[in-house]
């Protein structure tokens, strides 16, 4: 999973009262919280990302917290409050959501993510999330869960697929973002550095990973006499080549091959350098091993047309950086994206 519990969090949950939900006559402007479930959190008063989870919703929200100050300067239980700032505060959407049916009862569990993001479950009585949460407690009205509770790891797991579920869009965009670095790709928000790191280091992972299925894929055909023969260009380390495979075929013509792999579905868009593109336009002899359900059960489609693309693109790319040149600008390399179901392309499913 992408996301994981904060190794020192604890799950606090309780009832939420009428004061909570800002329907009392008191004008309470906070949710107070438990002592000791955000302890990770170092700062006493500090603005963070959070994501308020209703339903199968996320919604990505600003938590202002506040830590209860005793007389003699320390401090206790942490609140989240509302805000003057015109800004969708955890406290406020909490409250927008709850007036939809005041006549029933709402419930808050509450814990933190390794990127220290904060995650608030709100839960409606008798909804799917509560009646699970109380089978397990049997009660939600105040209480909060640490490791060495024996349900912890049966909670974790669960809270821990539905965060990870419900952010699979944003790791989508994430994955694409680790090899582009631009920021327009994000729609969900904007990645912290954490999420950025991880993304980052998954996505070394699962490129290696690709290229050794296609690499035990290549040592199949060749096994079988389909192919002559194969060099995998980075088994030792990274080449730096437009490719990631020569391979001969038995007729002895060189194909070169790169692989393009992907956590997710088919679909997700592969990524092509500039430089990569160039190599292909000259060298019509390359295809593309896409590897795709890298996190559940790995799947190649093999496409020998890649070639396709790079017409328009080429004769493009050189006339916008000869208009940029003669203003003394320069452009070194660019990333670009390319869906598998593009209509220039035609991929082969292959056994893997």
């Amino acid at each position: 999973m992408f996301y994981n519990l904060h190794r020192d969090a604890i799950i606090g949950y309780k009832k939420l009262s009428q004061a909570d939900l800002g329907i009392s006559s008191g004008n309470q402007t906070h949710i107070g919280l438990f002592e000791n479930t955000l302890e990770f959190i170092s700062s006493h008063h500090q603005l963070s990302t959070s994501q308020l989870i209703y339903n199968n919703d996320i919604i990505e929200t600003e938590t202002f917290l506040d830590y209860i100050q005793r007389p003699d300067g320390s401090f206790r239980s942490p609140k989240i409050r509302s805000s003057s700032i015109n800004s969708q505060s955890t406290v406020r959407t909490i409250r927008e959501i709850s007036s939809q049916n005041q006549n029933t009862n709402w419930y808050l569990m509450w814990f933190g993510l390794e990127n220290e993001d904060l995650i608030f479950l709100l839960i409606e009585e008798n909804s799917l999330d509560f009646n699970y949460f109380l089978n397990l407690l049997d009660d939600l009205t105040r209480g909060y869960i640490q490791q060495s509770h024996p349900l912890f790891s049966q909670i974790i797991q669960f809270l821990n697929t539905k965060v990870n579920n419900l952010n699979f869009n944003y790791f989508q965009e994430l994955e694409l973002f680790a090899q582009t670095n631009e920021r327009d790709i994000i729609n969900k928000k904007s990645p912290k550095k954490y999420d950025i790191e991880k993304a980052q280091a998954l996505f070394q992972k699962i490129g290696k990973e690709g290229e050794e299925l296609v690499n035990e894929h290549l040592l199949r055909k060749k096994s079988i006499g389909e192919i002559k023969n194969f060099q995998w260009m980075n088994k030792n380390s990274e080449s730096g080549l437009p490719f990631d495979f020569e391979i001969i075929h038995n007729n002895g013509h060189l194909i070169y091959s790169d692989a393009k792999s992907t956590s997710y579905k088919f679909e997700q868009k592969m990524i092509f350098s500039s430089q990569e593109l160039r190599f292909i336009n000259e060298n019509k002899n390359y295809m593309v091993h896409r590897v795709f359900n890298l996190n559940n059960t790995p799947e190649l489609a093999t496409c020998e047309n890649i070639a396709n693309i790079t017409n328009n693109f080429i004769d493009n790319y050189i006339k916008f950086k000869n208009n940029l040149k003669s203003d003394d600008i320069y452009i070194n390399s660019m990333k670009i994206s390319v869906p598998p179901t593009n209509n220039l392309l035609s991929f082969k499913k292959e056994v893997i």
